[in-house]
């Protein structure tokens, strides 16, 4: 959406907001609620005149989790105080915000495949929803009671660092979802467990979360490029399009198209901030797939090769060989226990 769009989406929504005052949730309707060995879980489906989707909510022990699954029918404007204190770790998987937070002077422009880590500390601000952009978020909020039990403050001064008054007229400072980070949410997002063993499942992700934001040497490679300008997202977007769907073999033709880069700058900035290429890439999560699909299923190879996007599975067989050293036959019949 263009800066002119934006605003006049924005000044648009700000009148709502003036009008009605909402808050997200209260766009969604209670349908059910489970409370078994410490967590409790809330699920909400969305108000008809508003969209279409669901809203779910997990709490224990100072963290709080929203999963939001929704496509709206019209523009949405959410206005919050926030009273309490909370470390946020949003991750935006598809949608586009715009998030407003009294005392910082510019807007932050929120766009799908991004995340951040901030300290919210007694904040009054709103967020801006547009309608037919389908809004997926992942937003896990930790109290200072979650904070002190991993001591998160005192091993990296998140209170200070992440502050976001601290920010002053800065806006907040995205980064892309790498893969890793993907295949977290995904987990969260699909899990069925229940009580002690979702508490567990929860906190675990939650924490492995942290550490790929706060592990300096992983993720140093992504914050010495500049991670808020466009193309760098535009290669986040293509490795998100590839993963997303194995079963489609796009060709670096089409995925230029749809990202909106020329084919050879697609391939040369692939190359440099990923250190493989898009073919090697696309190959790489086809084949743990595949060794995935062999170790823990009984579906025959024909079908698995399409699965991972060979259409052949002679073609198939011959690109696993050249990789594995073994045809995928073979391989599931060694019934090796190696590390996938």
């Amino acid at each position: 959406m263009d800066k002119k769009r934006r605003e006049k989406a924005s000044n648009e929504i700000e009148g709502e907001k003036q009008k009605n005052g909402c808050t997200l949730r209260s766009i969604f309707q209670l349908i059910s609620t489970q409370k078994a060995c410490g967590i409790s879980t809330k699920k909400f489906k969305c108000l008809e005149q508003y969209g279409t989707g669901y809203y779910e909510f997990h709490h224990f022990d100072g963290l709080y989790i929203n999963i939001f699954d929704v496509l709206l029918k019209k523009d949405f404007g959410a206005q919050g105080h926030l009273t309490k204190d909370f470390l946020e770790l949003s991750f935006l998987i598809e949608g586009e915000q715009i998030i407003k937070i009294d005392g910082i002077s510019k807007d932050f422009v929120y766009e799908s495949q991004e995340s951040y880590l901030v300290y919210v500390s007694n904040a009054i601000g709103s967020i801006n929803y547009h309608k037919r952009k389908r809004l997926k978020e992942v937003k896990i909020r930790m109290d200072m009671s979650f904070i002190k039990k991993h001591r998160l403050h005192e091993a990296y001064d998140i209170l200070n660092k992440y502050a976001v008054h601290g920010l002053r007229n800065d806006i907040i400072k995205p980064l892309p979802l790498c893969i890793k980070t993907q295949d977290i949410l995904s987990e969260i997002i699909i899990d069925k467990k229940k009580g002690l063993l979702k508490r567990l499942f929860l906190e675990s992700k939650t924490l492995e979360l942290i550490t790929l934001k706060l592990d300096t040497k992983s993720s140093s490679k992504q914050e010495t490029t500049n991670q808020t300008d466009n193309l760098v997202k535009k290669l986040y977007k293509t490795q998100h399009l590839i993963s997303s769907d194995l079963t489609i073999q796009y060709s670096i033709q089409q995925l230029a198209r749809q990202i909106g880069l020329n084919d050879f700058l697609l391939k040369k900035e692939f190359k440099r901030v990923f250190d493989k290429t898009i073919f090697e890439y696309a190959t790489e999560l086809r084949m743990k797939k595949a060794k995935q699909l062999l170790h823990h299923s009984n579906k025959p190879i024909y079908e698995i090769s399409e699965l991972v996007g060979y259409k052949n599975a002679t073609h198939f067989t011959a690109a696993f060989k050249k990789i594995e050293g073994l045809t995928p036959k073979i391989y599931r019949n060694t019934k090796s226990y190696e590390k996938i």
